[in-house]
């Protein structure tokens, strides 16, 4: 018999129970008769697990991670790497970040978009990196059911917001190629606003409401196989019907995520239809070749999306343990580390304003600060 038509039928008898207690059943010896008998069926039934659920449900407010389970003999090696990955991280998004903050030439549609990009990253990597660098130094790896719920929605937003900010950057770019006469009259900066504020509201707005409900779940179970939090982790440890919850997350992984990615595949395929009917002038490549970076960051992207689909279907197949730790980081990996460097690298603009940065740095540490001469009387 299944969880769900066994909680039904404990349900139905625990009401029949209740309902003829209630009536006072207890007033005569065959009423009593009935309710030994109800109480016979009660114990016949599937039902003591689910009793027992029943009565612990609101005492579960600690979930353990099961993800690590394997990774005990090399833990300290794979904190090392993971505090070295994470701190590049944030010496790359940043410095980019705060580079486009200041530089008032980088105020354009194309680098406000890569400034929210990577203001992204940084964010979902915080709330990624702090509490695995923590798990892997401990010997059980627990976390709370709010922080289950708050870590799930940081993650949630982060991968939502890119795929938008992604979408954004695709039509911005077919905007530069396609019409590049009218390009700032259609990415005005009122456009840009907007463009950004759905980016990040609508997927606020969406999983407060989903994982709204998924909060107020009675869990039954408390062993979530990975290594962080997502709304699936918590309502597959709930006991109750979660169809409603499950086809609203259906719905935003739809709107937020597969949607984005048919969209930017169908504005490159437009690119490459424009690029090729275009004159070979040197404004036609130049902005053909800002598309470099966003194909390689929509192809590392959709990488770790079929790496993420794919997962349930590995830890089935019994795949060991550091693949599969090491397939469920790649959306906080290699996007993160990609984005600044193929931007950083690629763009001109970017380039030639990271150059001198780096020479004044090089000359500081060679020759050291420069000597205030001292003042003599």
């Amino acid at each position: 018999m299944s969880p769900v038509a066994t909680a039904r039928g404990c349900e139905s008898v625990i009401t029949v129970l209740s309902r003829s207690l209630s009536l006072g059943a207890l007033s005569s010896p065959c009423r009593f008769t009935d309710e030994l008998w109800c109480v016979l069926m009660l114990l016949m039934f599937p039902c003591e697990q689910f009793i027992v659920n029943m009565l612990n449900q609101s005492q579960v407010e600690v979930l353990v991670l099961s993800g690590f389970n394997g990774l005990n003999q090399l833990r300290y090696l794979y904190f090392c790497i993971t505090c070295a990955s994470y701190l590049l991280i944030l010496l790359l998004n940043v410095s980019i970040l705060a580079l486009i903050c200041v530089k008032q030439s980088l105020h354009q549609p194309m680098y406000i978009f890569l400034a929210n990009l990577l203001l992204n990253t940084v964010t979902g990597c915080a709330a990624f990196y702090p509490k695995l660098l923590h798990d892997l130094l401990r010997d059980v790896q627990v976390i709370s059911r709010t922080g289950c719920l708050l870590q799930a929605f940081c993650i949630h937003i982060y991968v939502s917001v890119e795929c938008n900010i992604l979408t954004a950057m695709a039509f911005d770019r077919y905007a530069a190629i396609a019409h590049p006469l009218t390009y700032h009259s259609l990415f005005s900066s009122s456009t840009v606003h907007g463009l950004l504020a759905a980016a990040w509201v609508l997927p606020v707005a969406g999983y407060t409401c989903l994982l709204s409900l998924s909060g107020r779940l009675p869990l039954c179970a408390s062993s979530v196989s990975r290594t962080f939090c997502d709304n699936r982790s918590i309502t597959y440890q709930s006991c109750v019907d979660i169809s409603v919850i499950s086809l609203m997350e259906i719905v935003l992984v739809s709107a937020f995520v597969f949607l984005p990615v048919l969209l930017i595949f169908g504005c490159y395929i437009k690119i490459l239809a424009v690029s090729f009917q275009v004159s070979k002038g040197s404004r036609a490549n130049k902005a053909l070749s800002t598309c470099i970076p966003h194909l390689v960051t929509y192809t590392s992207f959709v990488l770790s999306v079929m790496l993420e689909v794919v997962q349930p279907v590995l830890a089935q197949k019994n795949f060991p343990p550091v693949i599969r730790v090491i397939m469920s980081m790649e959306g906080f990996l290699l996007p993160p580390l990609l984005n600044p460097l193929i931007y950083g690298l690629k763009l001109p603009d970017i380039r030639n304003h990271i150059r001198p940065m780096f020479k004044t740095a090089a000359r500081v540490r060679h020759t050291g600060p420069p000597v205030t001469p001292k003042l003599t009387d």
